[in-house]
């Protein structure tokens, strides 16, 4: 799937002239900036997970291909990649942004704008299933327009009858664009009606969507714990989260054969119950979490104190997208202190947390990416993976203590070994359920 996001150049009085009258043109020019800023890093997850190709399509009234590139990379940002868009209304432009997505072999191409601030990755992933049932879907705009436009490669000879003739910049663009897909014998999906930012009156939305996506200094942490048999250690943990500062812990249970349950509600935690799986048992949690920030916390690991004031400090930097913790063992002895040492160690040098350094995030970015994915093995390295392509991954120096029992039970170099392997495995293409059974031969190897 190809995403074509139609934009122009912050040109002021070419851009947002409808809201010159109450920004001034300088001030149009710099919402239009903004917000096109704030989609597409709404868009970008969709490219780290691999679900679409994003494609910048640029419109600007002067200038030779090369300079407006340049100035398309100064406006809105470096990693994409930008089209210039030809001459012609709009209809033409968006399909012309269509068919070159399917000369690159899309087999669906999504057209999007850049002024509205609620299209995020979570809109465009309906955007597949609907197509498996339909040939188009629009998204329908409050002003009447409409916000999307997605179209099957089988039926893109039906373009240009959903473009000509439709009066751009009206109130009767939807209508009349489904006229023309009746006509045309498409059958049509729609999505939700969402808002764009073209007027006055619209720019109280962009204030909400804005404070709704924004961090701040009292922002609500959520504690999420996946758990599984973790009788011994959940309290523990549990009491740790609410001592940091957490604004609610809750435990994802996987099916405990022990006291599990017991012990966490008696702690303290929000109960749930859900499908076993680390990856499973934490996204569900995030589904039910209210915090503007998710710290993930294994079972038999600790937050360290001010743990939540901490997070909520490094998720204010806007280039932070999550972090983690510096990694230390709960046990003492000198095979302990050893493990530690070399989690230390290693993640100084790669600067990439594992699940047991108490991951966090910003939750926005974190449902943007659509949470952990759902694999056996190697959930938070991938998770990790791609926040690094979306901004900075911030390692703090506060301690979060986790237990050695794998390293102690099994041996420090057996582990180190084996997790290693996996790692490269992984890395390698080796099929996650493939390395879940190589862990699985030393027990509970994190």
């Amino acid at each position: 799937m190809e995403i074509a996001f139609l934009t122009r150049l912050p040109e002021p009085g070419r851009v947002k002239t409808r809201l010159a009258a109450a920004l001034g043109q300088e001030g149009a020019a710099q919402l239009h900036t903004e917000l096109a800023r704030f989609c597409l890093d709404a868009l970008r997850p969709l490219t780290v997970t691999r679900e679409a190709r994003l494609v910048v399509h640029v419109a600007a009234d002067a200038g030779s291909g090369r300079p407006v590139r340049r100035d398309a990379r100064t406006a809105f940002g470096g990693g994409l990649a930008f089209e210039l868009q030809p001459d012609g209304d709009l209809g033409h432009r968006i399909g012309a942004a269509i068919e070159a997505g399917f000369a690159r072999g899309a087999s669906a191409v999504v057209a999007v704008g850049s002024d509205c601030p609620r299209l995020d990755a979570a809109v465009v992933r309906e955007v597949p299933a609907l197509l498996e049932e339909h040939d188009c879907v629009l998204g329908p705009a409050t002003d009447g327009g409409y916000y999307l436009l997605a179209l099957r490669a089988p039926v893109r000879d039906a373009l240009s009858s959903l473009m000509d003739g439709v009066d751009w910049g009206t109130a009767a663009v939807l209508a009349q664009t489904l006229d023309r897909a009746a006509e045309a014998g498409l059958r049509v999906a729609l999505l939700r009606e969402l808002a764009d930012v073209d007027r006055p009156e619209d720019l109280a939305e962009w204030a909400r969507a804005r404070t709704e996506a924004g961090r701040s200094p009292d922002a609500a942490v959520s504690v999420i714990i996946p758990a599984l048999d973790e009788e011994a250690t959940v309290a523990a943990a549990v009491r740790s989260a609410i001592e940091a500062g957490a604004d609610e812990v809750i435990v994802v249970d996987g099916g405990s054969a022990d006291a599990t349950r017991d012990r966490a509600t008696e702690a303290g935690a929000t109960l749930a119950i859900g499908t076993r799986g680390r990856a499973l048992q934490m996204n569900a949690g995030a589904v039910l979490a209210r915090g503007a920030c998710l710290i993930f916390l294994h079972a038999d690991t600790l937050l360290p104190r001010d743990a939540a004031a901490d997070v909520r400090r490094a998720l204010e930097d806007p280039s932070t997208v999550a972090g983690a913790f510096m990694f230390d063992t709960i046990e003492e002895g000198v095979s302990s202190r050893l493990v530690a040492g070399i989690g230390q160690l290693r993640i100084r040098l790669s600067g990439h947390p594992y699940g047991d350094h108490a991951i966090f995030v910003d939750a926005r970015t974190f449902r943007l990416l659509g949470g952990f994915p759902e694999i056996p093995v190697m959930e938070d390295w991938e998770l990790v993976r791609r926040l690094r392509r979306l901004g900075r991954i911030d390692v703090l120096p506060a301690r979060a203590p986790t237990s050695a029992r794998s390293f102690l039970e099994h041996g420090v170099v057996r582990t180190t070994a084996v997790n290693g392997a996996i790692i490269l495995g992984y890395r390698a293409g080796v099929d996650p359920d493939r390395l879940a059974a190589w862990r699985a031969d030393i027990g509970r190897v994190r």
